[in-house]
């Protein structure tokens, strides 16, 4: 009898056996080439405010490790980066250490000349272990293909539903939509500079979204499949 690959990798069973090796596969693929970002703010923060000398900057950012996207700002007047980072992730609640883990973390870069100045605007989202192992377990993606291309592409996803306010909120969970056709549950919270960064900032903090698990349709609640779909009957009280 022969299993073709559909078949293959619809096996529950096997998505269970594969989701640690397959996401500690990511994180290892991406330790090595974790963006270098005080050098690529250092190459960014020397932009000019001309269509040419940015579009030049940005091949040029584009051909550098863990830089996953760059592009012009709409108001071409400065670029815009998404760079990928192993960090190990220390989370606090009110000042106490409360566990830590090495995350994935894709930081996004806004650079522009604003007022005469170069500013910098940050903002993150951040992928544990547990949550790459919950999409390779729950969700359909091909389990013969790399799974770090796929998170490069769900970031995209989850900053461009960021931007627009999308976010799903659910008996005080928070949810972003999946590319892979689920949801993406964690919370909103701060993360600290980096002090190798060379930033200087009133708060010394920046925006992220902390993931921490895949759901599935199957995974979720009633109300959250609802709000998932854009049921107009499902209200927020």
């Amino acid at each position: 009898m022969q299993m073709n690959h559909a078949s293959f990798s619809r096996s529950p069973d096997l998505r269970r056996a594969l989701k640690r090796g397959l996401a500690r596969q990511a994180i290892t693929q991406a330790t090595p080439c974790s963006a270098d970002l005080p050098a690529l703010l250092r190459t960014a923060a020397a932009l000019r405010p001309n269509r040419k000398g940015l579009e030049r900057l940005v091949l040029r950012l584009r051909q550098e490790p863990g830089v996953v996207r760059a592009a012009l700002m709409a108001s071409d007047r400065g670029v815009s980066l998404i760079l990928r980072l192993v960090r190990n992730v220390v989370a606090r609640v009110e000042g106490t250490e409360v566990f830590h883990e090495t995350g994935l973390i894709y930081l996004r870069a806004r650079i522009a000349v604003e007022g005469g100045r170069v500013a910098v605007h940050l903002s993150a989202i951040s992928f544990c272990q547990h949550a790459l192992e919950r999409l390779v377990e729950r969700s359909q993606r091909p389990l013969d293909q790399p799974l770090l291309p796929a998170i490069d592409a769900e970031v995209l996803v989850l900053l461009r539903d960021w931007d627009k306010d999308m976010l799903i909120e659910d008996s005080g969970d928070q949810y972003y939509r999946a590319a892979a056709g689920g949801v993406w549950a964690g919370s909103h919270d701060q993360m600290a500079l980096e002090t190798d960064w060379g930033l200087t900032a009133a708060e010394p903090t920046l925006p992220i979204f902390s993931v921490r698990t895949f759901l599935s349709e199957a995974e979720m609640r009633p109300t959250l499949w609802l709000r998932w779909n854009d049921d107009p009957t499902c209200r927020v009280m």
